[in-house]
């Protein structure tokens, strides 16, 4: 019983160290795609999920560090870049891209993001 126990114990804590961390986010922005959505997060660590996403649940998420310079948005990714682009303008109602293979506009949802 005493080994059971242990066990059970030793199960509960390697899981409760593992489940994800949630951040806190202070940009959110999206927009409904054609049979999906787009969804833009930034986290208080200054990372990033630009998120394109289809019918199924989870679809590709690009990340990195972001810096916001005055208006301009610059993604620098960890690995591959999305077609929206690596540059973006921010204003209070939009994430505009303007730098890829098409131009791709977020509405913002939440903003607390500051300007270095």
């Amino acid at each position: 019983m005493k080994n059971i126990a242990i066990i059970l114990i030793s199960v509960l804590t390697f899981v409760s160290c593992n489940q994800k961390v949630q951040k806190e986010t202070i940009l959110l922005a999206d927009r409904e795609a054609p049979l999906g959505w787009v969804y833009l997060r930034v986290f208080k660590d200054k990372t990033f999920e630009f998120e394109s996403r289809g019918l199924e649940r989870r679809g590709d998420i690009y990340s990195g560090i972001v810096e916001l310079k005055n208006d301009t948005l610059y993604f620098k990714y960890s690995d591959s870049i999305p077609k929206a682009g690596n540059k973006a303008i921010l204003t209070e109602r939009f994430v505009s891209y303007f730098n890829g293979e098409y131009p791709e506009r977020l509405e913002v949802k939440k903003s607390e993001l500051k300007s270095d």
